[in-house]
């Protein structure tokens, strides 16, 4: 799930100047001799003309029982997700997300609001880390990324529902960003507005990692900016990489051959769900 990067990890969203028109993102094959599995990064907002797709990814995807993401993102789960944010992620009647920042945060944030022409009432109904969540995102649609062009989102509408699995539930999700601490929550809220500016060139790099199938350089960048961060970096990124590792584990013990797409987040450097398997022992290889 800031979007500087914190938010980046829920989100992965890239600016569209630094995608290239095709791409080769990292797919591994994980085996443990006798079956074997898929893992391919997903990024969850993209731009439309973004060519992400490749004949060893198609290929993988057909030869797969099942997809297992994340959570749902379809259509018909998208005003479930919504309502389950406002209830989550709205202040207590009479508190505003002004009344929780200091007064050099504040003008931070009506600065925030006023250049990108968000709504105010909206975002001062927000706790911090929802707020956190609509300015980043809307600064990204803003420069023309779509969740409906994003890896999860493209690929659950052309698979039929028993060819879907989740490893969690959309309120599982949330409650990754709503469990911050307060502190935790405005930290990466001011953090966040004040390197709104910074975004384009510190998601450049990482795009092009991405798309050059070099998670190791992204990985770089990504971590960077989680530093200091350690709880919020633990409950987002470590601990689901674990508990995937055992739903992975009994899928290959039970000879499934199914596909994991997940954001690229995870598939990426130490305590990845990549490094993890390889840990376990499982035999895991690049494709591409």
């Amino acid at each position: 799930m800031t979007l500087s990067i914190r938010v980046l990890a829920v989100a992965t969203a890239l600016l569209a100047a630094a995608v290239p028109a095709n791409a080769a993102p990292a797919l591994w094959e994980v085996s443990d001799g006798d079956s074997k599995i898929w893992l391919f990064g997903s990024i969850h907002l993209l731009p439309p003309e973004v060519a992400w797709r490749t004949d060893v990814f198609d290929q993988t995807l057909a030869n797969a029982d099942r997809v297992y993401f994340e959570t749902d993102v379809g259509s018909a789960m998208q005003a479930t997700i919504l309502t389950s944010a406002m209830a989550k992620g709205l202040n207590p009647l009479g508190t505003t997300l002004s009344s929780q920042l200091d007064e050099a945060d504040v003008a931070a944030l009506r600065a925030t609001i006023t250049k990108w022409k968000l709504p105010i009432g909206y975002i001062q109904s927000m706790k911090p880390w929802l707020a956190t969540t609509m300015i980043t995102t809307a600064v990204i649609a803003s420069v023309g990324y779509d969740p409906n062009s994003g890896v999860d989102i493209v690929l659950q509408r052309e698979l039929p529902a028993e060819r879907q699995a989740y490893f969690e539930t959309a309120d599982e999700q949330l409650d990754f960003l709503a469990g911050a601490s307060q502190e935790e929550q405005v930290d990466m809220l001011v953090d966040t507005i004040n390197k709104l500016d910074e975004l384009p060139s510190q998601l450049n790099d990482m795009v092009t990692a991405w798309s050059d199938g070099t998670p190791d350089k992204m990985a770089e960048a990504f971590f960077d900016d989680l530093a200091g961060y350690d709880a919020f970096t633990q409950r987002l990124i470590f601990d689901r990489n674990k508990n995937w590792v055992e739903k992975i584990d009994t899928m290959l013990a039970k000879n499934e051959q199914d596909l994991i797409v997940v954001g690229a987040g995870h598939l990426m450097g130490d305590g990845s769900v990549v490094d993890l398997l390889e840990k376990s022992g499982f035999s895991v290889k690049r494709l591409q």
